[in-house]
């Protein structure tokens, strides 16, 4: 009986000590997991895309912007984007939800400056479900020397993204960048992701005496 007894309690306490040992590893992997993710989130990511412009109507010219984030943090800084030889910078926070139909908004706030000068709210939103994807980018000017020159720039593209590297769809943009007879710019575009780079084609308003090409390679580091 005292056997029984002193085997019962050896095996007792063993199961104790493995399930201690095992809940030990259980800890240490969620700790572990934890900082994982609060390093994540506390890190910075950059990415900046340089766009070249083809108009045959007006100027060809270069245009820049890069982006800096993280968490929920973003800025952004842009360059012959609300006009030639202009720059501005942007501060906003970015907002998500949904899992199906995913949703996101960045409220900005920021300030242009070069031959416009300026206060600049504006506006990020995406939106994807399943191979679908919009985003749209909107701000408006508010000009330091003359409020008639205030002005609302926005783009938005509609894409379809079959593949996880490419993506083709229709874009729209208003925009004082480039003068053509037409306010609203109406156009065709595909991209391609590959390694760390983006790459793609916008061909607005096809076929048409006011058509024009735009062109950007994107990197992200």
């Amino acid at each position: 009986m005292a056997r029984f007894i002193y085997s019962c309690l050896w095996c007792v306490l063993f199961n104790f000590q493995a399930l201690c040992q095992e809940n030990s590893k259980d800890t240490v992997l969620k700790q572990t997991n934890s900082s994982e993710t609060d390093t994540s989130e506390n890190s910075w990511s950059f990415s900046a895309t340089l766009w070249g412009y083809i108009v045959p109507t007006d100027r060809n010219f270069l245009s820049f912007i890069g982006y800096a984030d993280r968490g929920s943090l973003h800025l952004e800084a842009r360059y012959n984007y609300e006009d030639i030889h202009t720059a501005s910078v942007f501060a906003g926070w970015r907002f998500e939800l949904g899992k199906k139909l995913r949703l996101a908004f960045t409220p900005l706030a920021g300030f242009v400056f070069g031959n416009v000068n300026g206060f600049v709210p504006g506006l990020e939103f995406e939106a994807a479900w399943k191979i679908l994807e919009y985003y749209s980018e909107t701000e408006y000017v508010f000009d330091f020397s003359n409020s008639e020159n205030n002005y609302l720039y926005t783009w938005g593209e509609l894409g379809i993204n079959p593949f996880s590297t490419f993506k083709a769809g229709i874009s729209y943009q208003r925009t004082i960048l480039y003068q053509t007879g037409l306010e609203l710019q109406k156009g065709i575009f595909a991209s391609y992701s590959f390694w760390k780079l983006n790459a793609g084609v916008y061909y607005y308003n096809p076929f048409s005496a006011e058509q024009f090409w735009i062109v950007n390679l994107g990197i992200e580091f």
